[in-house]
């Protein structure tokens, strides 16, 4: 089991028995509602989804696919064979695109799905300007990213070389290419075109290009200096002649180096940080629910992702649950009870402007589909016993919020909009917890880092009779 895992999972069950422990001793803080104020609490965001135009995204002059349907396939031959054919569709530029994949496949796309969100993972922590540890940090985190995403390349068998290099039985990559030149074309969009501003139509084109691109851009403007089109070329022939992506991270530290040092101030208002804060704010989250349903997927008929351009919608996804079967999703963050998918369910993901990079994720059942929310097992059990009125509910919205502020305070908010089953007069739930830690930027002579001083987590869980509380305080020790 990867550390994070453990190490989310160990702060779930920590902070169970805590919160267990609270109520059981009384200190659990509950408040009831005033009449009116749940629905200021529970006013679900307009989905508007449906009638927004196509998205319309470009990659070097070629138009990419608006819609991905990956569909549930038994032989492992005729999958194989989908794939080919939907690699060479999308040379050619298509609004949609199908592509039948067996669970041998999955398990391989599983994988890359891992291996994707390792790279935006680290790609955030060098997106944040204040938490590197001095330029041998910075370029170490960089030089990562770019091996972990020429991995990424090679595996999506992008031109004939690669295809040559790959092995006969994998073709699942070219089924990851779509997903990857849409995420390149939206961060740019978001960047006002700035992210790959300085590529020809034909290097644009080609993904390895894009993504070197997007890396350098991000990472340099997040130093407060400016990437050079010499280093990316550089980069890319290192990327490409490297007999193991892996052995890019010591390659690359160098030349990263010694460009930072002589690189000039970035330009202001370009853009790029904002874009790439919002978009890493959610990513990795999305891409680990994403891999979570792939690695169930002889339990599913399909998956589709559509990308359209409306007022705050970006993308939705529909999930098809065979009959009698059910998808479980867990673990993706700090007290989060089972998520369990029946039937048909669409996910719309929506980012709302604001103060904070606040992100949507709207759940729509389709026909008899249901996407409910769980508390399951012992410990949910002792906790609705002795502490709170828990109830097993229909997810309608998870709301996520991340918030930097001065002097190095950050918030980190999720939130879920649910609705109880049974015959409840008023069956609105909301379950809720923060992260709000409070930090200083620590400068010496050869790095700079930021220690946290204060790490307050709060827990909410509203019904129609009350809200209740409990926050937490960790102290040094502790953290």
């Amino acid at each position: 089991m990867p550390q994070g895992r453990c190490l989310v999972q160990r702060a779930w069950r920590t902070g169970l028995v805590v919160l267990l422990a609270a109520g059981a001793a009384g200190c659990l803080a509950r408040r009831p509602l005033a009449e009116g104020e749940l629905d200021g609490y529970w006013a679900l965001h307009e989905v508007r989804f449906s009638d927004a135009p196509p998205a319309g995204l470009a990659l070097g002059g070629r138009l990419l696919p608006t819609e991905i349907v990956l569909r549930q396939e038994k032989s492992l031959i005729r999958s194989t064979i989908s794939i080919v054919r939907a690699a060479d569709r999308l040379k050619a530029g298509t609004p949609r695109i199908e592509i039948a994949i067996s669970p041998q496949h999955a398990a391989s796309a599983a994988q890359m799905l891992a291996r994707a969100r390792t790279s935006l993972a680290d790609l955030k922590d060098v997106a944040q300007a204040d938490s590197r540890t001095g330029a041998e940090g910075w370029a170490r985190a960089t030089a990562r990213v770019l091996g972990g995403l020429e991995e990424l390349v090679r595996l999506s068998l992008i031109d004939d070389e690669a295809r040559d290099a790959a092995a006969e039985d994998e073709p699942l990559g070219a089924s990851a290419l779509p997903l990857l030149e849409l995420a390149v074309a939206y961060l740019d969009e978001r960047s006002g075109g700035r992210l790959l501003e300085d590529l020809g139509p034909g290097e644009a084109g080609r993904l390895r290009e894009a993504l070197a691109q997007v890396v350098l851009r991000v990472a340099f403007t997040s130093a407060g200096k400016q990437d050079s089109p010499d280093l990316r070329e550089a980069v890319v022939g290192a990327m490409r002649a490297a007999p193991d992506p892996k052995a890019l991270a010591e390659t690359l530290r160098g030349p990263l180096l010694a460009h930072l040092a002589q690189a000039p101030p970035a330009r202001p208002g370009s853009g790029v940080h904002v874009a790439a804060r919002a978009f890493f704010s959610l990513a990795p989250r999305l891409l680990e629910a994403l891999e979570t349903v792939v690695r169930q997927w002889d339990r599913m008929e399909s998956v589709a992702f559509e990308f359209r351009r409306g007022e705050g919608a970006v993308a939705a996804v529909t999930l098809r649950v065979a009959p009698g079967r059910e998808v479980r999703i867990a673990d993706l963050f700090l007290f989060q009870p089972a998520i369990v998918l029946r039937g048909g369910t669409r996910i719309v993901v929506s980012p709302r402007s604001g103060e904070t990079d606040e992100v949507v994720v709207s759940f729509e059942p389709l026909e008899d589909g249901a996407a409910e929310v769980r508390f399951e097992g012992p410990g949910y059990a002792l906790v609705r016993l002795l502490a709170l009125p828990l109830a097993d509910a229909a997810l309608r919205e998870v709301r996520v919020a991340t918030s930097a502020g001065p002097g190095g305070r950050s918030l980190v908010s999720v939130a879920l909009l649910m609705a109880a089953g049974g015959d409840r007069e008023d069956p609105r739930r909301i379950l809720a917890f923060q992260d709000v830690r409070q930090g200083r930027l620590v400068r010496d002579a050869f790095q700079m880092r930021t220690e946290t001083d204060r790490l307050e987590q709060i827990f909410n869980y509203v019904t129609p009779q009350g809200r209740y509380t409990y926050r937490r305080v960790k102290t040094p020790a502790e953290r």
